[in-house]
């Protein structure tokens, strides 16, 4: 008997199938994309909300060391008569407290005495022609830079050359008028004709005199400088001995040895006694009036900054006598600061410091 030949089943094709598995890889292809941006979202979203909650637990330990940095100062006040120097003991207020920031928290504070440069709202033309001398200027571009400061902030001061006279912003690109106030940041130096010529390479960039004049110099407004953190060439500008300047500036440093205990001054005539009576014609003074505080937080990779400057006391700025009033004949005597007893109410509180300027920083670490 012959084999029979196996038997053979033909299924029909279907012409759809290919088109329905098409179909499907589409789809998941397609919710794998939006899964992906999905988490692409939520990921962003979640590091913005890391982010934010970090910066406001830096910043609610900045400003709670700021705080604890305001009340040492204001104890040390109190106990010691006034704020003369770091060397009195609160350069280190964080330690002198005993405060310690939470686990995984670096806080640090520095100083940094705004009384020990010169105040611009205030100098005379002759120490400020005095001062770029000395910072190596020569004395012609000493007159062009101070005839140019003062043409800008006094409205009263008539311009010795006519590079410094007001024609010179009106004829600008941008016409501007100078403002006849105080500087109210570095920044505006670049506005300034002669000024931007040699404080400003061609980059924009400052150059060293520029550099030096933005380091020795006060925005702020105090009667006197404080001899106790003043800059050598601040004194020097104020007419003391360079030679004596070096001395001060050795004398007052703070000490490395630890035996030795640090150096300061609480009255002007005890600087004097030790070293000439130029220090009482030069204006000085021992007090700190305008201090500027600085306290950084860390917390792994991120850094935030806080900037103070503060004044100490509760009362308004010093305003000048009027003309009528009688005036002490002593020129080394400072400026009677009034005092206005405030009622103290449950909205109010009695501050020791007036703050003057404030500024946050916030920035990965290096």
């Amino acid at each position: 008997m012959a084999a029979r030949p196996p038997l053979r089943i033909f299924l029909p094709r279907h012409p759809r199938r290919g088109s329905v598995i098409l179909f499907v890889l589409g789809v998941i292809l397609l919710t794998a994309f939006l899964l992906t941006r999905l988490i692409d979202r939520a990921g962003g979203e979640l590091l913005a909300e890391t982010k934010a909650a970090s910066r406001t637990a830096l910043r609610d330990e900045a400003y709670s060391a700021l705080e604890v940095t305001l009340a040492v100062l204001a104890d040390v006040s109190a106990n010691d008569g006034g704020l003369h120097s770091p060397s009195q003991g609160w350069d280190d207020p964080l330690d002198y407290s005993g405060y310690e920031p939470p686990p995984g928290f670096t806080v640090a504070v520095s100083f940094e005495d705004e009384t020990g440069k010169l105040p611009l709202a205030s100098v005379s033309e002759t120490v400020l022609q005095h001062y770029f001398e000395t910072i190596g200027a020569t004395t012609a571009e000493a007159e062009r830079l101070t005839d140019a400061l003062l043409a800008w902030t006094k409205a009263d001061y008539l311009p010795r050359t006519s590079e410094a006279v007001p024609r010179i912003y009106e004829n600008a690109a941008l016409p501007y008028a100078p403002p006849h106030r105080a500087l109210r940041s570095f920044e505006e130096l670049r506005a300034i004709a002669i000024i931007r010529e040699l404080f400003f390479d061609p980059e924009g960039q400052w150059t060293g005199l520029g550099e030096k004049f933005r380091a020795d110099v006060s925005l702020q407004s105090f009667d006197h400088v404080n001899v106790n953190s003043a800059r050598p060439s601040v004194l020097v500008a104020l007419g003391v001995d360079p030679t004596r300047t070096i001395t001060l500036a050795d004398e007052l440093a703070p000490a490395p040895d630890p035996i030795r205990d640090p150096k300061f001054y609480r009255s002007i005539a005890e600087a004097a006694a030790e070293h000439g009576a130029e220090l009482m014609a030069a204006g000085l003074g021992t007090d700190v009036q305008c201090l500027r505080v600085r306290v950084t937080v860390r917390q792994g990779a991120r850094v935030f900054q806080l900037e103070a400057v503060v004044q100490p006391g509760n009362t308004p700025a010093r305003t000048p006598a009027p003309e009528t009033a009688t005036t002490t004949t002593d020129p080394n005597a400072s400026l009677a600061t009034p005092v206005n007893p405030r009622a103290l109410t449950r909205k109010s509180i009695d501050y020791p410091f007036r703050i003057l300027e404030l500024r946050e920083t916030d920035e990965p670490a290096q």
